[in-house]
């Protein structure tokens, strides 16, 4: 297939993202690329030079509209990964109508898609690269018992101030956390790893951990711009992350988690936090159950949940149109 993927115009883990599923469509498919900072001329040559049967892209919140009208013109089908839902929802919703097919990380928002209308709108979680996300023995630094990666949401900040209250567990948080722990700076159990971190050394946190805790973004958050309130039903992409390094994680429970691993065989969730704590306390203790069920993890990611995966059933679902 001949495909036109354009880029989200977001950095961060989204030039992860993209580079990743490039690399997964070259494998079998003529792929241009296109980024904004080409101009408009530039896009409608590549369209006439390429002759693309589909064009994707992802996010979608930054692409112009008159590229979508050029897509339309040339008559080349169009698809849009949303790998934001359902916190960016109102967003989300500008957009639909102007992909003949979409893609949501969400069953919620799916759910949402297919009520209002939408007849080409599916499912796809996004996935792990193993090549980055994978076992490895890493350096003393980036040891612990508990790891925290992610941004302090509210409810991240109360599951760590518990433990730092409660509990003597070498606690290591990585992102942008220091100005929300100005009170346990000096709690010699706490490692502040400040700052955005790169995939590769993320993967070494999570390797350097006995538990790795995995909540999920609130639906009630201040920021999230989501009018309709509709809370998220699927886990997010940290989960395969964490699993495709064989890392023990605790994850907070969402409805399609048993779409993806069994629980308490390949993945542990709690949903509540006196329930967190007794799995961590309990966990903490049991290394070889705790060893055994990070490896099914491990062994479900590379037979389900790989960036090929998304990719095979994205185009399968497109080419049976």
């Amino acid at each position: 297939m001949r495909i036109l993927f354009i880029t989200s115009g977001y950095k961060g883990i989204y030039d992860w993202f993209e580079s990743w599923i490039h690399s997964e469509l070259i494998k079998e498919h003529h792929v241009t690329f296109y980024t904004f900072s080409q101009g408009l001329k530039d896009f409608e040559t590549i369209i006439q030079n390429s002759k693309p049967e589909l064009a994707l892209t992802i996010v979608g919140y930054k692409l112009p509209k008159i590229i979508i009208q050029l897509l339309n013109q040339y008559g080349i089908k169009t698809s849009l990964w949303l790998t934001e839902d359902p916190y960016n929802l109102d967003r989300s919703i500008g957009l639909i109508n102007d992909f003949e097919y979409l893609f949501t990380i969400d069953t919620a928002a799916l759910e949402y898609y297919q009520k209002i209308g939408h007849k080409k709108a599916y499912h796809l979680p996004l996935a792990a690269n193993t090549d980055v996300f994978n076992p490895q023995k890493v350096e003393e630094e980036f040891k612990s018992d508990i790891c925290f990666v992610g941004y302090p949401y509210p409810d991240r900040l109360k599951i760590l101030e518990f433990l730092l209250l409660n509990t003597s567990y070498k606690i290591s948080v990585v992102g942008n956390w220091s100005r929300y722990l100005r009170n346990y700076r000096q709690n010699k159990n706490l490692i502040i790893n400040e700052g955005w971190v790169e995939p590769p050394k993320v993967a070494d946190y999570y390797n350097g951990a006995k538990i790795v805790l995995n909540s999920h973004r609130p639906s009630n958050l201040r920021q999230n711009k989501n009018k309709l309130g509709i809370v998220g039903k699927s886990i997010n992409n940290r989960t395969f992350d964490v699993a495709a390094c064989a890392a023990f994680q605790l994850i907070e429970f969402k409805e399609d988690l048993a779409n993806h691993f069994v629980e308490n065989k390949e993945i542990v969730a709690f949903r509540d936090m006196e329930e967190l704590v007794d799995k961590i306390h309990y966990y903490m203790a049991a290394d070889i159950e705790r060893t055994n069920i990070a490896n099914k993890a491990r062994d479900r990611v590379l037979k389900e949940h790989t960036f090929q995966h998304r990719i095979d059933k994205m185009l399968s679902l497109i080419g049976n149109f």
